[in-house]
């Protein structure tokens, strides 16, 4: 097997553990009668969901969780919102056939939902996945406060198990220059190059030597010193103040966090218009009468209309 066809086959495990509640397993009458459905909560399209289904997502919530919807009108009013996203994901996966395989056991949990949206609506968010530079950079100016940083250090380190081996390496070095050209000959970038740390995280990294590195002027070269069961030496190879990244130094994140931001907001309109083109239904009074929340109508609508609309 592929590592292609690897990875859809987890996929497809995937999204089969990812949904629990409504079963696609077709039974024939003549093996099995089909039992009668119970009071229907919820329906989007084809898809329905019962009161007993839907009882038995809330029963899987975490205790505080259950307490916290039975007790709060507008916590469960959400969660009905949220539900409806689920369904309409559910439905629109049928629709793509992604349930008609007969080795996949269908099992809809709603609270992973949004984990596979991506997934199921792979073809769709496929172009948004390409990011261009002004996209990039006008991300950047206007989110700048994304980018905050305190005062940082960036800190490197060179390690050896032979003390007699980094004093004699220690003697070798003049500069920073000299030290970043022994660190590429002896570690990966990810083993010698700490990157930018504020004061807070050096402490909690290296309790016994932070206030020996945070008095460190950029470029200075430490003394060896006894780091576990290692001798390490450490540069501090450059100090900034506290401020905005420059955006060349964090081009980077910023471009995932475009791509993930384009990516959220396509599923969301592509949610949005699953939705908006089915027919929905919400049984309210079988709500309160189930569970004892009373739901506002109103409420309702004014939260899925401000999501929808």
């Amino acid at each position: 097997m592929g590592l292609r066809s690897f990875f859809i086959f987890v996929s497809f495990c995937f999204l089969g553990y990812c949904f629990s509640f409504v079963s696609c397993n077709k039974v024939k009458k003549t093996e099995i009668e089909e039992k009668p459905r119970g009071e229907t909560l919820v329906r989007i399209g084809n898809t329905e969901v019962t009161v007993e289904e839907f009882r038995a997502f809330i029963s899987s919530l975490p205790d505080l969780r259950r307490v916290e919807l039975i007790r709060s009108p507008e916590k469960m009013t959400q969660a009905v919102v949220e539900f409806i996203e689920a369904v309409a994901t559910y439905e629109y996966a049928k629709s793509k056939g992604y349930f008609d395989r007969p080795e996949i056991k269908i099992r809809w949990i709603y609270n992973s939902a949004e984990l596979v949206r991506s997934y199921i609506f792979s073809e769709e968010v496929a172009p948004y996945i390409k990011v261009d530079f002004q996209d990039v950079q006008d991300f950047y100016n206007n989110n700048k406060q994304m980018f905050w940083h305190p005062d940082v250090i960036r800190l490197m380190k060179i390690e050896s198990s032979d003390k007699k081996e980094i004093d004699e390496i220690r003697s070798k070095i003049k500069d920073v220059k000299d030290f970043i050209n022994i660190a590429q000959t002896r570690h990966l970038p990810a083993d010698f190059d700490y990157g930018y740390l504020d004061a807070d995280l050096i402490r909690k990294r290296f309790p016994e030597h932070a206030d020996i590195i945070l008095k460190m002027k950029p470029g200075e070269i430490s003394r060896p010193m006894k780091f576990g069961e290692k001798y390490v030496i450490f540069a501090v190879v450059d100090k900034v103040d506290e401020g905005y990244w420059e955006f060349e130094k964090v081009i980077d994140q910023v471009f995932r966090a475009v791509r993930e931001k384009k990516i959220k907001d396509r599923i969301s309109d592509l949610t949005k218009d699953l939705i908006m083109s089915k027919d929905v239904f919400v049984n309210f009074d079988s709500i309160e009468k189930n569970f004892g929340v009373k739901l506002s109508r109103e409420k309702f609508e004014e939260m899925f209309m401000q999501k929808y609309k």
